[in-house]
Parts: structure tokens; sequence; C-alpha cells
């Protein structure tokens, strides 16, 4: 009897083992995975109050139309369906006003990135979303947005979650080359920069790229608030510059110009390395005349003749014009928004998308460093593993507009070479 209860037993415990194993083994249902579209937050510090603030609000309504247009699709990582929610708060483009910024971005709007970024104050916002693992997309080109060795403040081991969406110093130096290609028998081409970006070797890399290039230079200094610009017109025009290049002052380059005309150096032509933000201000403070022959940069993707772009994102971008001139009550002409604004967003997407991820910063940057990605400028391979110290600056078209009968109009363009 006790051989046939052990029997028993053991054939009981035999059925019941199998049988937790039979449930443990079993396939377990998939989470329900979300009916829509999960929407990503990206947070964008922003000059919305004070001096810079025009250069702000005024490319707001197309950044807003590109999103709606973008978001009707979204992307998709991972089988799952996303979408972009652009959040801007007021940066006062100070250093205090970037901190606490990006504070709010990520710490009360729950923003995965920070991107679309000009302001002049990289380090400070940089400062913050680095300790957080939030990339941030920027650029290049700001005194302590440039390497440390040039006297900035980058740092690729202390800030590994930066990227240069926009290479602003970079560009530039490509945007002498564009207008080299716009005049080739240019006799000697002027640069005028504020002496708060004098320091550092940022200008001697300028200098001898051009002097390699073959390009003739003359370089001038404005104190910071100088308005009388007088004696540094008189220096170009006895130095023989026949085109003047300035550093992105956009007040500035609105004060040269009146000013050159005045003086009668109505040839003199002067270019700047920023959009012209508004034409009616251009107008009202230059004055029509002194306006025409302006140079600026130039980023409406639908007038490039070089640089490729992909047919979707021209359309994309056109529309949201459209789209910005309806909410505005139109014409809305600005176009300079386009090499930051869809641009820093589709590297994001894109490097989600080939990370498999839209959480893992670290597995993102992976991706993004030396990456490939295809944008509403062009396609572009991220380099400048020697001169940044990481493979995380974009490319750019270098194209230029000039003003003829005061509208924008193609001058030439530069693509830029792949930093070493």
């Amino acid at each position: 009897m006790k051989k046939w209860y052990n029997v028993l037993a053991i054939l009981m415990t035999m059925v019941i083992v199998l049988g937790m194993f039979g449930v443990a083994c079993a396939e377990k249902p998939a989470p329900p995975k979300p009916t829509g579209p999960i929407t990503i937050n990206i947070g964008l510090p922003m000059p919305l109050s004070g001096s810079a603030s025009p250069w702000g609000q005024i490319p707001t309504p197309f950044r807003e139309a590109w999103f709606e247009v973008f978001n009707r699709e979204g992307f998709q990582v991972n089988g799952q369906t996303y979408k972009l929610k652009l959040i801007q708060v007021d940066d006062q483009n100070t250093a205090e006003g970037g901190a606490a910024a990006a504070k709010q971005l990520i710490y009360g709007d729950n923003c995965k990135f920070i991107a679309g970024h000009w302001s002049w104050n990289f380090g400070a916002v940089a400062s913050v979303t680095n300790p957080a693992k939030v990339i941030f997309v920027t650029r290049s080109g700001a005194p302590d947005g440039l390497p440390a060795a040039w006297g900035g403040a980058y740092d690729p081991k202390t800030m590994p979650y930066v990227v240069f969406g926009t290479p602003s110093f970079d560009e530039f130096v490509n945007y002498c080359f564009t207008i080299r290609n716009a005049y080739p028998n240019l006799k000697r081409l002027g640069l005028l920069d504020c002496t708060i970006s004098k320091n550092g070797s940022g200008w001697q890399k300028v200098q001898d790229a051009l002097t390699k290039a073959g390009i003739p230079w003359q370089e001038e200094w404005f104190t910071y608030g100088q308005t009388d610009f007088a004696p540094i017109i008189t220096k170009f025009a006895e130095g023989g510059c026949d085109v003047v290049l300035i550093a992105g002052w956009i007040g500035e380059h609105m004060a040269f110009l009146k000013q050159r005309y005045e003086m009668g150096y109505k040839d003199m032509k002067v270019g700047c390395s920023g959009p012209f933000v508004s034409m009616d201000m251009y107008k009202a403070v230059v004055g029509a005349a002194a306006f025409e022959g302006a140079i600026g940069s130039y980023d409406d993707n639908s007038k490039l003749k070089i640089t490729k772009v992909n047919p979707k994102y021209v359309a994309e971008c056109q529309e949201a014009l459209k789209i910005a001139a309806q909410n505005t009550k139109g014409p809305y002409e600005y176009t300079g928004e386009m090499k930051w604004i869809p641009t820093h967003p589709q590297i994001l997407v894109q490097a989600m998308q080939q990370a498999g991820t839209v959480d893992d910063a670290d597995a993102i940057m992976k991706v993004i460093r030396g990456g490939t990605f295809d944008t509403a400028m062009g396609k572009w391979t991220m380099s400048g593993e020697k001169t940044y110290g990481s493979a995380v600056c974009y490319g750019n078209t270098g194209q230029m507009c000039i003003i003829k009968d005061g509208k924008e109009v193609y001058l030439a363009e530069h693509p830029m070479d792949p930093l070493p």
C-alpha cells in the first residue's frame, strides 16, 4: 500500500510542477498599445522680450505652422507613432534667462529635447541640459559656443549631449566663399565684428581659411553699442574693400548700410551672416535706396541651385509659409528659420528612428555623432571630430541673397565641406 501511495504522490507532484511550468511558459498578453500618437515635447529658449525679441517673435508663426504640417503624419519608432510639440519660453537673450528657461522646459514642461536655440547664452543653457541628459541642438558661433581651444566654453567631454545643428561660426567662413563665388573678381573682402567676439583664436581660424583660399581680406572691429560707423566705413573704402561682411549683427548691418550710402559709397556691397528678419524693418531703418544691393544669408530651400533637398521637405516648408501668412494675415516673407526648425527636429527624429528609442539619450547621441541626416536644408553628415572634439557639427548650404527691387533674390551658394 505504501508503494501505491508513494507512486500516486509522485505523479500528483509531477502534474502540479508541469502545470506550474506550463503557466509560467505560456505567452503573456502584450500590454495594450496607446490608441493614438504619443506627444514628445521639444523646448526652445527664445528671446520673446527685450531688445532681441523681434528675432524671436517674427519666426514663431513659421515654427508653429511647420509643426502643424509635420504632425499630420508624425513619425514612427518601433511601430509606435509620435508627434512633436514645440514649447517656447522667453530667455531674454541673457545667461540668467537661458538657465531659467532651460529649467522650466525640462523640469516644468517635461521636454525631452532642446532644439532651435540660437540665443547668446549657450553656456548657461548647456549647464542645465547636460546634467539632465537632455540633448541640446543649438548653434556654434557665440563666444561660449566655440571649442574651448578657441576661447569658448564648449567641451565635448563635459557636454556630451550638445549638437551643433546650425554651425554659425563655420557658416561665416562658408559665406565668405559664397561671396567669392558671386564676385570672382573680388578685390578685397572686409570683415566686421564686435570686440566682444575678439577673444580666443576663432578669428584666427577665419583669417587662416581665407588666406589659404586666396581671398584678400581686411578686418575691423566695432565696440558694443556703437552707432557711428563712418570711421570704419572710411577704412574699408581706403583698403579697397568692395564687399563687407558683418558677423551676424543685424542692427549694426542696418546702420552700416544706411551710413555707407549717405557717405557716397553706394557701390560698396554690405552683407550680414544673418537673414533679413523683416524686410519692412530694414526698409524703414535703412531707406529703400540704401537697402538695394544689401546681402544676407538665405534659407529658402525652394531657391537652392546646388544643394539637393528632398521635394517633400520643400513642400512642407512652403505650406508652412502659406499657413504663417494666413495666421498673420500675410504676407509672410521670413524664410530664415528653415535652418533651425525644421532642421533641428528632423535630426532628432531621424536619430530616434535609427537608435530605436525616444528615451535613451546616450543611444540617440551615439547615432548623431558622425550620423547622416536628410533635412529641409539637405542631406549632411555630422563632422568636426578634430575641430570640435566630437562629430556633432551639421552642414550648411552657404546660400545668400541680394536685395533687388526691394526683394530677396538668390545670389550664390557654397555647400559646406565636412569639418575635420
